[in-house]
């Protein structure tokens, strides 16, 4: 199946048009003509299962058959991540995230943040196209950039919310801790991690440290890796 974006469609909606870059995919790669089955979603849990009423190389008109809500229950993943030194890597965690499931991604900046920057729009790109390949029908909220402090003020007491670090002995692992079903906030830093300051800050305001095992790990990696916990408890 190939899945479709289109932001703004509701249920209350009768049609869908499909214009730019994912009707020229609609026409031109796929080759996909009037009267054929397409599948759209608005990023916001809802599939629409739509037919081809016409179409040409600057638009496509889609008429709405059926649809179905997806997700609206289940529990949510926040995620404060440090942007890494390279782009790249920071481009990586985003795509992956969005595969394995992430419902909101602010990037940080920390005391050792290297970074304070990104391209939203090539972001959000990004993500688009991450959910779209894996077949997912919310697409993550991206926030711009906060500091750490900014971050942790704004706290949801509706989450369980945690700080990823490799300081301090007798940490809980995130697994462990993790509750089956609520609502999770969890913290990552740059690569030279949290400091201890930081780490004060945050259990003041009801951040619980955490580990992620015993080896180091990359900013990027670490926040694969909460995405793969918090998936596997919920969801498996």
């Amino acid at each position: 199946m190939n899945l479709f974006y289109s932001k703004n469609t509701t249920i209350n909606h009768n049609e869908i048009v499909i214009n730019d870059q994912e009707n020229r995919h609609l026409t031109k790669v796929l080759r996909k003509k009037t009267g054929d089955l397409i599948h759209v979603t608005n990023g916001e849990g809802v599939l629409f299962k739509c037919v081809i009423e016409e179409s040409n190389k600057n638009k496509s008109i889609l008429k709405i058959h059926d649809y179905s809500i997806f997700n609206n229950d289940f529990p949510k993943l926040k995620i404060g991540i440090s942007l890494t030194k390279k782009t790249d890597r920071f481009e990586w965690f985003l795509e992956k995230a969005t595969e394995i499931g992430v419902s909101e991604i602010t990037p940080i900046i920390s005391d050792n943040s290297e970074r304070n920057r990104f391209n939203h729009e090539r972001a959000t790109k990004l993500l688009l196209s991450a959910m779209k390949q894996s077949l997912q029908y919310k697409l993550p909220i991206l926030n711009n950039p906060i500091s750490f402090l900014d971050y942790i003020s704004k706290r949801d007491d509706s989450y369980d919310s945690y700080i990823a670090t490799c300081l301090g002995d007798g940490l809980d692992l995130f697994n462990k801790k993790l509750c089956k079903g609520n609502n999770s906030d969890i913290l990552i830093g740059p690569e030279g991690g949290f400091n201890l300051s930081e780490i004060d800050l945050a259990k003041k305001a009801n951040f619980v440290p955490v580990s992620l095992g015993e080896n180091r790990l990359r900013t990027e990696t670490a926040g694969v890796v909460v995405c793969s916990i918090f998936s596997n408890i919920n969801y498996i």
